[in-house]
This record gives structure tokens, sequence and C-alpha cells, in this order.
């Protein structure tokens, strides 16, 4: 008889401990989703139009771009970049920038971002201003994205469009791109674009007295989210 209260006194403890133990395997919450990311971006940039002993298609220059960006719980997001420009003949230009936007959602799959930068350009610029034929300038510049997510690893960045100018002389550059982003999985995904851009700059140089074209773009980046 005593083996049987045993295991009847065994039976009854674990019916008690049954709801416990349920109680514990309650399902971990999803992680959270990354805010911060980091992307480098490279681009080989060609004359637009036939412009002195520039001709069109040939090598103007090529960049590298290096941001960090964070995300905000308010759909607000801000950056900053760095950007050194190596120009053919040996010349070469530099861009800081810090950047923010906001993300308005139209649809599930369609987002809107406009956003402001401000930003710096030194060394060999080709800015004109009082008499400097490569002025070192602050400039601002006004950014719109529209980005529609086809399916959880494909996005189709429909149009980046830029309106950029400095503060205290002309150059205006803006500039137009479409591309597309594979996500690679929730943290990594690479991306590539076309862009053309246009240029005014203080000059009776023909034809930069008046908004011209100026380059062609083929870019290609690699971003990591955490």
């Amino acid at each position: 008889m005593f083996p049987h209260r045993i295991i009847a006194s065994l039976g009854i403890c674990l019916a008690t401990a049954t709801p416990v133990f349920a109680a514990d395997l309650v399902e971990a919450p999803p992680p959270a989703p990354p805010t911060w990311t980091i992307a480098i971006e490279g681009s080989p940039e060609f004359y637009a139009i036939n412009n002195g002993s520039n001709t069109a298609r040939s090598l103007a220059d090529t960049y590298f771009k290096f941001s960090v960006s964070h995300s905000f719980d308010n759909n607000f997001v801000g950056g900053v970049s760095l950007q050194p420009t190596l120009k053919t003949g040996g010349k070469s230009q530099y861009y800081g920038e810090a950047t923010l936007g906001y993300k308005i959602k139209l649809t599930d799959s369609f987002t809107l971002t406009p956003s402001l930068g401000l930003g710096y350009t030194w060394h060999d610029t080709g800015i004109i201003k009082d008499g400097n034929a490569n002025a070192e300038v602050p400039y601002y510049a006004l950014y719109l994205a529209g980005d529609w997510k086809l399916n959880q690893q494909w996005t189709w960045n429909v149009f980046n469009l830029r309106y950029r100018n400095a503060f205290n002389t002309t150059w205006e550059t803006p500039k137009v791109a479409t591309g597309v982003t594979y996500n690679i999985d929730s943290y990594n995904a690479v991306y590539t674009s076309v862009g053309y851009s246009w240029k005014k700059i203080d000059t009776s140089s023909s034809p930069y007295n008046d908004l011209a074209g100026d380059k062609i773009n083929i870019a290609i980046g690699y971003k990591h989210s955490f």
C-alpha cells in the first residue's frame, strides 16, 4: 500500500503544478525592429552633355558615400553622411551632411519621405564666390523620396528628388533618381539606382549661366541595420 500512496501523491503534485508550468511557457515577444542603419554607396558619374572639353557620357568623377541613420518611434528619421568625390584630373571634392526626414505611410506598401539636409562642401568644389573658383560653402538640400514595397524582398525606390543650393552663392544642383532595393534579410540590404542631375553656378560660361544637364550616375550600395 505504501508505494501506491507515493504514486498517488506524485500524481496530485503533478496535476497541481501543470498550470504553473503552462503559465511559464508564454511565447517570447518578437524582437524589436532595428533602428540604426549604416550604409556605403559608390558610383561613377558621367557628363550629361557636351561642355567645353567635357564630352557627354565621358567619366566625370567617382564618389563614395558613407552614412549612418536612426529611425525614431514617431516616424522621424535622422542621419549624417560623408561623401568623398574623386574627379578626373586628380581633383577631389568632399561633402558632409546631416538630414532630418519624416516617413508618411500613404498605403500599406507606399511610403513618402520628405527631408531637409544641411551640409558643407570643400576642396576642389568649382563653386564661384567672391572671385574664388573653388569656394568652400555651407548648403541646404530638400529631398522627397517615394518607396513602394513590392514584397518582403523587393522595394522599388520609385523616385528620389533633390534640390540643393548654397546659402550665400548660386550653386543649384537638382537631381532625380530611381532604383530598387533587395532585402537579404531583416538586417541587410543591397540596392542600385540611376540618377540625372542639373547644375547652375555663377559664371557667364555657357551653358552654366542657365540650369543645364550636369551628370548621369549609376550607384550601388549596401545597408546594414541593427
